[in-house]
């Protein structure tokens, strides 16, 4: 299944651009939602303002993973500026994880970053699956 590409909301570029997140030292993380959510809202602002995560249980824990290795530097050329990190991993243990539509990358204190639709039709992570989400060769995304 292919995802769309990581959307940004509106107050993320203000953020970024006043110094509101630090792409460089922020702890940021990634959450699961429903078909159901507003994860797609571009105006919300804090992950508070996010309804219909996924339910916790069976491996899927409230409010996600924290993204591990995030990174802010140079990418394929000096003029420009890359945001990567590593795959996030969710394993169904117990039962299912369902009801999976969109993820949401948010900065640990609640600043929404992007979102992107994971897949056209909801879907489930059946017991001892998984579910990685992994960026692009160029990074969550880039500035040039």
């Amino acid at each position: 299944m292919a995802a769309a590409a990581w959307a940004f909301y509106n107050k993320f570029k203000e953020y970024m651009a006043d110094g509101t997140l630090d792409l460089d030292t922020d702890i940021f993380q990634l959450s699961l939602h429903k078909s159901t959510s507003n994860a797609s809202t571009a105006t919300l602002s804090t992950y508070a303002s996010l309804d219909n995560e996924v339910t916790q249980a069976n491996g899927y824990l409230t409010g996600g993973k924290t993204l591990s290795a995030t990174t802010w530097s140079v990418g394929a050329s000096a003029s420009e500026m890359r945001f990567d990190a590593t795959a996030a991993i969710w394993t169904a243990s117990g039962g299912s994880v369902t009801s999976i539509m969109y993820a949401v990358i948010r900065e640990s204190a609640g600043k929404l970053v992007a979102w992107s639709k994971l897949s056209s039709s909801i879907f489930a992570v059946t017991d001892g699956n998984t579910l990685t989400i992994t960026p692009s060769a160029n990074g969550v995304f880039e500035l040039n």
